[in-house]
C-alpha cells in the first residue's frame, strides 16, 4: 500500500512564478532555494507527492505516496550538513522524494545573510522537532478538533508513529515530509534552522491531522489488490500486485488543493502563536497560488466547509457547495486548476490561475445573488 506524504512542497514554483521567479511541496521545505526544484519525477518508489510505494508507471516506490518540502541550499547558513551525531553515524536523507518547496531567498524577508539558529547536533534537532510535533498537534486539536471524529481525534492526540529529524542533504532541496503507509504515519523533518524546522513540523503535522484514509479492495482474480488512499483531500489509487511487488495504474486528484489548504492552516497557526512568524511564512510563498486560490475559496464557501473536507473528510459537502455556486463539475475544474498551478511549467500555471480566478469569479457572483 502507498502512503502519502507531504510537507511544504513549493508545487515545483515559487513566489512570484509569473514573473520567471522561482519558490516548496508536500515534502515541504523552508529553506532559499535560488534555483528552480528540480521535476518532480517520479523515480521507482514516489508519487507526484512522493509516493512511497513503486508504482512502475509514474515512479513510485515502495512506501505510498509523500508530501514534502524542498530547501535551497542558502538557507542551510553556510553549513553543508556537518551535523555532529553524538557517537552516530550521520543519518541519511529521506528516501522519499515527492513533491519538494523551494523558496527564494530573495523574496523571503531574512534574506541569505541573517545569521539562523541552528542545531548543533541531531539529537538537538530531534528534541525540537518532537516538541514542534506535540505543540502543533495541541493547538490543531484546540482549532480543529470539532470538525474530526473521536477516532481521529485520539489517533491525532497520539501523534506520529514516528517523527524524524534528519541531517539536512543540500543537493535534496527537501526539507520535511509526511508519509501515510499501510496504516502507519511518518514526519521526517530536515535540521537546518529553528524557523525552518517548526513551520515543516508543523505543515507536516496539519498533513498528518487531516483525514488519512486507506481502503484496499482484494482483486484475486487479478492477482493483487486495488489502494484507495486519502490525506486530506488529495485522493489516489493503484494497483499492487502480489506476484511482482510492483504497483500499477497510479492516479490522483487534489494535491494542488491539499497543500494550498494545508499551507493556509500553516501559516494562520504560525501566526496564531506570532503574528511575525505567520507573516514570514507567507513570504516564503510555500505553494502560493494554490494557497491564495483556497484562501479565496474558504472566504466564498465559509471556513466550516473546507475544515469539514480537509479535517474531516466531508468533500461531498465542499464539491456540493462549489458546483452549487459554479456550476455542474464546477468542483471538479476548480481541483483541475489548483492541480495544474504545481506544474513545472511556467505557463501552464499562469493558465491554470485564470482558468481558477474565472470560476471563483462566477462563484463570488453567485454568492452575491443568494
Amino acid at each position: 500500500m502507498m502512503g502519502e506524504t507531504g510537507g511544504d512542497y513549493d508545487d515545483g514554483i515559487g513566489i512570484g512564478a509569473e514573473d520567471g521567479e522561482v519558490s516548496e511541496t508536500a515534502a515541504s521545505s523552508e529553506a532559499d532555494n535560488i534555483e528552480a526544484p528540480a521535476p518532480e519525477t517520479l523515480t521507482a518508489g514516489t508519487s507526484a507527492e512522493g509516493v512511497s510505494s513503486g508504482v512502475s508507471a509514474e515512479g513510485m516506490a515502495p512506501g505510498g505516496p509523500t508530501e514534502g518540502i524542498a530547501l535551497g541550499t542558502a538557507a542551510v547558513s553556510g553549513r553543508a550538513g556537518g551535523f555532529e551525531t553524538a557517537g552516530r553515524s550521520d543519518m541519511e536523507f529521506s528516501s522519499s522524494r515527492g513533491s519538494e518547496i523551494s523558496v527564494n531567498s530573495y523574496e523571503t524577508n531574512h534574506g541569505m545573510n541573517q545569521i539562523l539558529e541552528t542545531p548543533d547536533t541531531l539529537e538537538q534537532a530531534q528534541r525540537s522537532v518532537e516538541s514542534y510535533h506535540q505543540q502543533s498537534i495541541a493547538q490543531i486539536l484546540a482549532m480543529n478538533g470539532q470538525y474530526m471524529s473521536e477516532a481521529d481525534r485520539e489517533r491525532v492526540a497520539r501523534g506520529a508513529d514516528r517523527v524524524r529529524a534528519i541531517e539536512h542533504n543540500p543537493c535534496s532541496r527537501k526539507g520535511g515530509s509526511y508519509s501515510f503507509w499501510e496504516g502507519k504515519s511518518s514526519i521526517e523533518v530536515s535540521a537546518i534552522d529553528q524557523q525552518q524546522m517548526e513551520r515543516s513540523t508543523k505543515h507536516e503535522t496539519n498533513h498528518f491531522a487531516s483525514k488519512n484514509r486507506e481502503i484496499i479492495v482484494p482483486q484475486p482474480e487479478k492477482g493483487g489488490y486495488t489502494v484507495h488512499h486519502t490525506v486530506g483531500t488529495r485522493q489516489s489509487s493503484w494497483f499492487h500486485s502480489t506476484r511482482t511487488g510492483e504497483n500499477f495504474d497510479y492516479s490522483e486528484k487534489g494535491r494542488g488543493l491539499n497543500e494550498g489548504i494545508t499551507t493556509m492552516y500553516t501559516n494562520q497557526q504560525l501566526a496564531e502563536i506570532d503574528p511575525e512568524k505567520g507573516e514570514t511564512a507567507r513570504q516564503q510563498g510555500i505553494y502560493p497560488h494554490a494557497t491564495e486560490i483556497c484562501a479565496q475559496l474558504e472566504s466564498i464557501v465559509g471556513q466550516d466547509t473546507v475544515k469539514e473536507a480537509y479535517y474531516g473528510g466531508n468533500i461531498q459537502e465542499l464539491e456540493a457547495k462549489v458546483n452549487s455556486l459554479a456550476g455542474e463539475k464546477g468542483y471538479e475544474s476548480l481541483r483541475e486548476c489548483l492541480d495544474r498551478t504545481l506544474s513545472k511549467d511556467q505557463n501552464e500555471r499562469v493558465e491554470a490561475m485564470k482558468e481558477a480566478q474565472t470560476i471563483l469569479a462566477k462563484m463570488y457572483e453567485e454568492g452575491g445573488r443568494a
